[in-house]
């Protein structure tokens, strides 16, 4: 409410006061409710992002291997790995719907519970570039193994065996494959991503694009895992399966949906 022109003295002050009061009470609304919207993003990137995986895996009979371990096996290591087994993550639709899942359930969470308005944009764009910059990749090897897979094939000879030359190629192949996926993916997926939120969102008075930085290659350290899994490369599959890297793969998916969930205009506008 504003003063009226004839107040002035103690009720003037009064009036600006409350304006203060009232403008404060707004601003801690919208600000204060962090841990609220952390903990709501933090489930629902979980169950987002690791529900797929479960699903796929009880669908194809794990559900049932773990009844029948729990109930023929005494060892408790069987036991756990028989659990971890649900988790097990061996094919490009289980990476793309569980980065999906994490990146849309963190959003949405994200998008109620946060009460400042400003930040709405900044959770969509983020979850753009989140998705992009783990499915980008990732495609590029999918793609790049089917291609390789079946060269591999043509240069068998008879006996279904490769030569150790075109096995070196097909090594080398590969490692290339690896390399220039990530390099150029990362890369791709951020000028994608720029676009994508140009069109579909108003830019905020002096907003910048979001650069890709050195950072984002080791936060998003779940794509080289992701690629390690899809890689038919047998040193890197023993790799993967040494370390179980295939059943953390969906908790690094969540991270990467938790980013996009509470992600601020603040943030962003840090970011790039």
């Amino acid at each position: 409410m504003k003063p009226y022109p004839i107040l002035s003295g103690e009720f003037k002050s009064f009036y600006l006061k409350r304006e203060k009061l009232e403008e404060k009470a707004k601003h801690s609304i919208k600000n204060n409710n962090k841990e609220e919207v952390k903990k709501a993003v933090l489930t629902a990137s979980i169950i987002g992002a690791v529900a797929p995986i479960v699903l796929s895996n009880v669908a194809k009979g794990r559900g049932s291997e773990l009844i029948d371990t729990f109930k023929k096996s005494s060892s408790i290591k069987e036991k756990v790995k028989s659990a971890a087994n649900l988790f097990e993550v061996k094919t490009y639709g289980q990476i793309l719907a569980s980065t999906l899942g994490g990146v849309m359930a963190s959003v949405a969470a994200g998008v109620k519970t946060d009460k400042n308005p400003e930040n709405k944009n900044a959770k969509y764009k983020e979850g753009i570039f989140e998705f992009l910059n783990n499915m980008t990749p990732t495609t590029f090897v999918a793609i790049g193994e089917g291609l390789i897979y079946k060269h591999e094939n043509n240069l068998k000879n008879a006996a279904g065996k490769l030569k150790d030359s075109d096995n070196n190629k097909i090594k080398l192949m590969r490692a290339s494959l690896i390399i220039g996926s990530v390099a150029g993916g990362m890369f791709i997926a951020n000028k994608t991503s720029n676009k994508i939120n140009e069109k579909c969102f108003k830019k905020e008075k002096d907003e910048k694009k979001r650069e890709f930085k050195i950072s984002d290659c080791f936060v998003h350290l779940d794509d080289l895992i992701g690629l390690f899994v899809l890689s038919k490369s047998p040193a890197l599959n023993a790799i993967a399966n040494k370390v179980q890297m295939d059943k953390v793969l969906p908790f690094l998916y969540a991270k990467s949906g938790y980013e996009a969930g509470t992600s601020t205009k603040e943030d962003f506008c840090k970011k790039a």
